[in-house]
């Protein structure tokens, strides 16, 4: 890993910054025949040759003035390439640490003065790719590279657009849906294809006739049911006038775009309506027009271009109108309130500060849904997968569907802990990871308390059941998972300190981290790993089969024991010995002190003896249980060590700074949609600050990322500049704002 961090330290040392910064273009001449060159050379074009070239990337045809030819973007893929450690491949010879820096310092260096900024390539999959110590130098910090993008919608944000209810969309069919494969849902590059299309559509002219519903009798509207405005348009008896037609179309633009149509698009529009009336009669005609403007980009796109001329650090700023949407959409998923848009169109969101003023003020309206703050740290923690893990008792005994075993409710008790904690807004990432306060059925206890003590009555009313212990219905019951022997009445309660340590001791972060019958320690310390101490964790190969012996009558960590080999140990020692200290729960996040395995002998006999084999259960016998753990390999001595237990191991984390730093790292993430890169070094320090110095708020470290530099600004691509000029004057022409 040593070898991937030097060449970017190199990189952006305070001695590089300036080499290059004001060399001419014989200068950067010079020093490329001097250092770049002989690199290329010796590492780079045996593969990248101009004979059928790997990637298509031809080296030895690379002109190396960018000033004078567009070959800034395959510069840019190079020194990707190198920050990244990729190139050379692992197998060929490692070049020198010192050569690496020199041939990315040049290239910057060149870029810079050629004012050709490098196209930044974001790897959805993987964001802990770049180096932490990049992102959080205070006295290197590279030039920000955030690129345009546009992208689709949320599913959420279409559904809440669709007027969603329970969970069922009342207007239509959803068509988005994530991509995978990355940290959180709403990343990565999702595109717009025909079947989607085909679905926006049928859904938009579904919209229209509930807009127009109505029956005729008689040749006149017998009944109208739709919006009042567009009626004058389905009268038979009466032709309607061009302002009743333009008001339609500006009734539907405000509806669904929030904003008045441009004179050109409404008389282009007007033309399209009286057109589709005369040749598809008057009810199809006028629908598929109004449908038609809820087809425009701006309705399914998010646009984060920039306008106006690049600034002294070539950057353009966000319009205000792509601002307002952003910001309404980092909260809610509902778009800009008419407050919000008020203020754009009339210049409040000039500056960063006034942006911030914004955000807080959001925060701050108690009546505004803000569902995006508590869907964050579903994803980030990943508890809400509870309900989707299968469970069964005693290692294959026999499926369990009872109502002890309740993943939905562990889901909604997490969620309030974690509600509950932002109400303190107080050092939220510590309480987050170390609290042992805890709902438990929050929303059902007293009529949970009240049923079973109901049942514990007439348990002991029983004479068939004299001298037996109560046990609900023969179920686990839902407050057992938490430690407890009843429900509490007093919310949130304190578990016992010595045994619960934050979000990562809640049954539902330990349900839905586990499998159908045991924990998942590998799942546990990959996410340790990668949420909270921000590795990397390289991919399965496929040449491995990735299971566990099926032998259980051992231990967990003794049937991991089979990866701790050459070859596997690579990688499962990023993961191991920081999941252990957590198999201090059974797999319905039940804290124990002793593990259960299968006694074989026992079972056996007990096969013997029953006649129905197939309802003889296995034997489980108690084992003691090792909860050691180490943490190691992070690159921080200061939060490595030894720990002992799952509560130990959650302080530990909790109090590490570079903890504090991947978990502002992940907020970035969720409300950029993206992965940071060496050019978010800025915003995410002043992210990072911003929550220190609010005593760990997390209402200061969202405002300080929505009104960020990475937030607000964009580096344009100057291999796409000719297709932005032109898509800008088409805007221009349309009037429309591109999307």
């Amino acid at each position: 890993m040593s070898g991937c961090l030097l060449p970017l330290a190199l990189l952006f040392s305070p001695a590089s910054a300036a080499d290059f910064k004001l060399a001419t273009a014989e200068e950067s001449r010079l020093e490329f025949d001097r250092t770049v060159k002989p690199f290329l050379a010796k590492h780079c074009v045996e593969c990248h040759g101009t004979k059928d070239p790997e990637g298509d990337l031809d080296l030895i045809r690379l002109d190396p003035d960018m000033k004078a030819s567009p070959s800034a973007a395959r510069w840019s893929m190079l020194v990707e390439r190198l920050n990244t450690g990729d190139m050379p491949p692992p197998d060929k010879p490692r070049p020198d640490a010192a050569a690496v820096a020199a041939t990315i310092r040049w290239a910057t260096a060149e870029s810079k003065r050629a004012n050709r900024n490098f196209a930044r390539r974001n790897a959805a999959e993987n964001g802990n790719l770049v180096p932490h110590a990049v992102l959080f130098d205070p006295q290197n910090i590279p030039p920000f590279d955030g690129p345009p993008r546009v992208r689709p919608v949320s599913a959420e944000i279409y559904g809440a657009f669709l007027k969603s209810k329970d969970g069922k969309l009342d207007n239509g069919s959803q068509p988005f849906s994530p991509m995978g494969g990355t940290t959180f849902k709403d990343m990565g590059d999702t595109k717009i294809d025909e079947p989607i299309t085909v679905t926006l559509f049928q859904n938009a002219l579904r919209i229209v006739e509930k807009q127009t519903a109505h029956t005729v009798a008689d040749g006149k509207i017998a009944k109208w049911t739709g919006r009042g405005e567009l009626r004058p348009l389905f009268d038979p008896d009466v032709q309607p006038t061009d302002s009743q037609l333009k008001a339609a179309i500006v009734s539907q633009f405000q509806k669904y775009l929030r904003r008045p149509p441009t004179d050109h698009e409404s008389e282009k529009l007007l033309s399209l309506l009286r057109k589709n009336m005369l040749e598809a009669g008057r009810v199809a005609g006028v629908r598929y027009t109004l449908a038609a403007i809820m087809m425009l980009p701006e309705a399914w796109f998010r646009s984060e271009v920039g306008r106006g001329t690049p600034d002294e650090k070539g950057r353009l700023r966000l319009s205000p109108r792509e601002i307002a949407f952003a910001i309404a959409y980092g909260l809610t998923d509902t778009g800009p309130d008419d407050a919000l848009l008020k203020t754009a169109a009339g210049g409040g969101l000039g500056t960063d500060d006034a942006v911030g003023r914004e955000v807080r003020r959001m925060l701050d309206d108690s009546k505004l849904a803000k569902p995006r703050i508590l869907r964050f740290f579903r994803e980030y923690f990943a508890y809400e997968n509870a309900p989707e893990v299968f469970k069964e008792m005693d290692n294959g005994g026999g499926a369990i569907e009872f109502n002890g075993h309740a993943p939905v409710a562990l889901v909604a008790d997490t969620d309030r802990l974690v509600e509950y904690i932002l109400e303190q807004d107080r050092d939220v990432l510590r309480e987050l990871l170390t609290t042992n306060k805890s709902f438990v059925n929050y929303k059902k206890a007293a009529e949970a308390k009240a049923q079973l003590a109901k049942a514990r009555e007439h348990h002991e009313n029983n004479p068939k059941k004299k001298g037996q212990p109560f046990i609900a219905g023969n179920m686990l019951s839902m407050y057992e998972a938490y430690g407890l022997s009843d429900y509490p009445l007093e919310q949130p309660v304190e578990l016992p300190k010595d045994q619960r340590a934050g979000i990562l001791t809640q049954p539902a972060w330990l349900v839905a981290h586990s499998t159908t019958y045991d924990n998942h320690a590998i799942h546990r310390g990959k996410w340790i790993r990668e949420r909270l101490l921000g590795n990397v964790v390289p991919d399965v190969p496929i040449t491995v089969d990735a299971q566990l012996p099926d032998t259980p009558e051992k231990t967990l960590r003794e049937r991991m024991a089979v990866t701790e080999q050459a070859y596997c140990w690579k990688c499962h020692q990023l993961m191991n010995d920081l999941a252990y200290p957590l198999d201090q729960f059974d797999h319905f996040g039940r804290y124990r002190t002793m593990d259960a395995v299968v006694d074989l002998e026992a079972t056996a006999q007990r096969l013997k003896q029953r006649s129905n084999a197939r309802r003889a259960s296995r034997v489980m016998t108690d084992v003691p249980l090792n909860s050691s753990g180490l943490v190691a390999h992070v690159g921080d001595p200061s939060v490595e060590g030894p720990v002992e237990g799952a509560v130990q191991l959650m302080h530990k984390l909790a109090n590490s700074e570079r903890v504090e730093q991947v978990f502002v790292r992940h907020v970035f993430r969720y409300w950029l949609g993206r992965n940071e890169s060496p050019g978010d070094a800025a915003s995410l320090q002043a992210a990072h600050r911003a929550y220190k110095e609010s005593g760990g708020s997390m209402r200061a470290l969202i405002t300080a990322i929505l009104s960020s530099e990475s937030f607000l600004y964009r580096v344009p691509d100057n291999l796409e500049q000719d297709a932005e000029k032109s898509a800008d004057r088409h805007s221009e022409q349309s009037g429309q704002s591109r999307s």
